[in-house]
């Protein structure tokens, strides 16, 4: 079973298509996805879309992406009730983005810190979206050790691979792993060297195609790219690395 534990099947480009790409996906032997919100309406999108199609192993994250925190000044009541769900497993994505300038970096820092704190009530894990900004995230998080916490789409190579590890974080590697440029080799070698229970992968769908697809749509059934990608690099079979990252993302969101 492959499984894909960052997708928004609840995005423009792909959600009037839902049920087909999820039917692929499924074909594909995707097993288990994770649809993600990025702003109110999109989490509470994310979450129903988790019950409708439950039998097809969706769940969702509920969150405001670092873009979205200048329209915040705090986090939705309704996110307790919806993260009371059985579906809803992780809060998120949240964190930080000084690559585009979206959110002034203040209002970034409070909705991040308020998401932490949800997170931590709630007993839930977070999905982190940091880019060019590992050193102020990593200030905020050391605060939060007890929260389970994914760095989606890891780009902080080498350098904070250690730190992350020693926080207890784990690592998805999704279509970027599989670029011939230096953005994808970077991510091979931390593929290479990261501990095993450290790892999970994703699509980011409808974002971030995988090589041999890459201009078109990105969708969860493209996930096997990644796999045999990460396999690859650490010398493995597909089919170990589907039981490894099964384990750890079991172990991450607390789903049977």
């Amino acid at each position: 079973m492959l499984i894909d534990t960052h997708c928004h099947i609840n995005s423009e480009e792909l959600r009037l298509d839902a049920r087909s790409v999820i039917t692929r996906a499924r074909d594909a032997c995707v097993g288990r996805m994770v649809i993600v919100g990025c702003d109110y309406e999109d989490s509470c999108e994310a979450a129903a879309m988790a019950e409708d199609f439950a039998q097809f192993g969706l769940y969702a994250s509920i969150g405001i992406h670092p873009h979205e925190a200048r329209h915040y000044t705090s986090v939705p009541d309704v996110f307790r009730e919806i993260a009371m769900a059985d579906r809803v497993v992780a809060i998120g994505e949240t964190g930080l983005d000084y690559h585009y300038d979206h959110s002034p970096k203040e209002a970034q820092k409070d909705m991040f810190v308020r998401q932490l704190r949800l997170a931590e009530e709630l007993n839930l894990p977070v999905i982190l979206h940091i880019r060019d900004a590992m050193d102020d995230a990593m200030e905020i998080l050391t605060g939060y050790r007890g929260v389970r916490m994914l760095f989606h789409c890891y780009s902080g190579g080498l350098e904070y691979m250690n730190e992350v590890i020693g926080m207890g974080g784990m690592c998805a590697f999704g279509g970027a792993v599989t670029w011939d440029n230096k953005a994808g080799e970077a991510l091979r070698e931390v593929v290479r060297k990261i501990p095993a229970e450290n790892i999970l992968c994703e699509t980011d769908s409808p974002y971030m195609t995988p090589a041999p697809l890459r201009g078109k749509r990105n969708e969860p059934a493209y996930i096997r790219y990644v796999y045999e990608t990460v396999a690859r690099e650490r010398d493995i079979s597909v089919a170990e690395l589907e039981r490894i990252i099964e384990t750890n993302a079991c172990n991450f969101f607390g789903w049977e």
